[in-house]
């Protein structure tokens, strides 16, 4: 695979993830039912691809109990972005999603034993201040926004968790056995809590033909076949390339949304100022870690 071939997969993987926000907009299920539906069809594809490509799981049985408890953290994550979405909306859910560089700037050190990156903690608190204005701003136009911004930034603070556990766990294990684990896990997860602590609707598993066409792609378009991709083409892609494409997700999304339901995605002046000053944020943040590592590079 050549390296502009790993790229144009890599921004039709961004489009796909871009979509499930969408998506999830679409399916009628609230977002309890929404996040179980989507662990069930994409862990038994999973489970597909593992038998039929005799796939090996590396680990000892303490990393296996650790992803376990991991897949909690990511039953978790999905359950508040989908709340979000489900309370309010798209654009501010994914706004508040976009806190996530402020929570990795303070987790990271801790776990990876390094001393604190104040470029990252400036920047995140400045993307914490924009999503602040965005809510405030939004209180009479859109649906529930403090709700949207609390499942959005729960959402962020659970994927710099798992994101950083990811991390440590990989030098023990490989990327499909930490997905396929973590992903069996939180389906064990969000069941319990299913049963436990939400009302099953009656029609869970009677869904619409068009909530299966939807939850179809959602768990297999765009996100089963998503990371088995993702796994092959970041062989040849540097960091820099894949976080900067990655953080493209969050407009993809939103450009989306505004064309697809329209006045339930107009936002005021403000939410698209305060928006363009976040995705400046990130790229910003971007563009110095790539400096650093450049820098590293060159006194080595």
């Amino acid at each position: 695979m050549s390296k502009k071939t790993a790229f144009l997969l890599l921004q039709l993987i961004v489009i796909l993830w871009g979509l499930t926000s969408i998506l999830g907009a679409l399916i009628s299920y609230d977002s309890v039912p929404l996040v179980w539906w989507r662990l069930v069809v994409v862990s038994f594809s999973l489970l597909c691809y593992f038998l039929l490509s005799k796939q090996k799981l590396k680990g000892t049985k303490k990393v296996y109990l650790k992803l376990f408890f991991i897949g909690l953290i990511v039953g978790v994550h999905w359950l508040c972005f989908y709340g979000g979405i489900k309370t309010s909306n798209i654009s501010i859910t994914l706004i508040a999603f976009s806190s996530g560089t402020f929570f990795t700037a303070l987790i990271e050190p801790y776990f990876y034993k390094r001393k604190l990156n104040y470029n990252e903690l400036f920047i995140g608190l400045a993307i914490g201040v924009c999503i602040a204005s965005i809510a405030l701003s939004e209180l009479e136009t859109v649906k529930n926004p403090i709700l949207g911004v609390g499942f959005g930034v729960l959402a962020a603070l659970t994927a710099a968790l798992f994101s950083t556990f990811n991390g440590l766990l990989i030098k023990e294990s490989n990327a499909f056995t930490i997905t396929f684990i973590q992903l069996v896990a939180a389906l064990f997860w969000v069941s319990i809590a299913f049963v436990c602590f939400f009302d099953i609707p009656e029609n869970l598993f009677t869904p619409s033909r068009m909530d299966i066409v939807y939850i179809l792609i959602l768990a297999i378009l765009c996100t089963a076949i998503p990371f088995l991709i993702a796994v092959e083409i970041m062989k040849y892609l540097t960091p820099f390339t894949v976080n900067l494409s990655l953080n493209l997700e969050i407009v993809y999304s939103i450009v989306l949304a505004y064309f697809i339901f329209g006045e339930e995605e107009k936002m005021s002046p403000t939410f698209y100022i305060a928006s363009s000053c976040i995705v400046g944020l990130i790229l910003l943040n971007e563009l110095i870690k790539k400096r650093k590592i450049k820098q590293g590079r060159q006194i080595n």
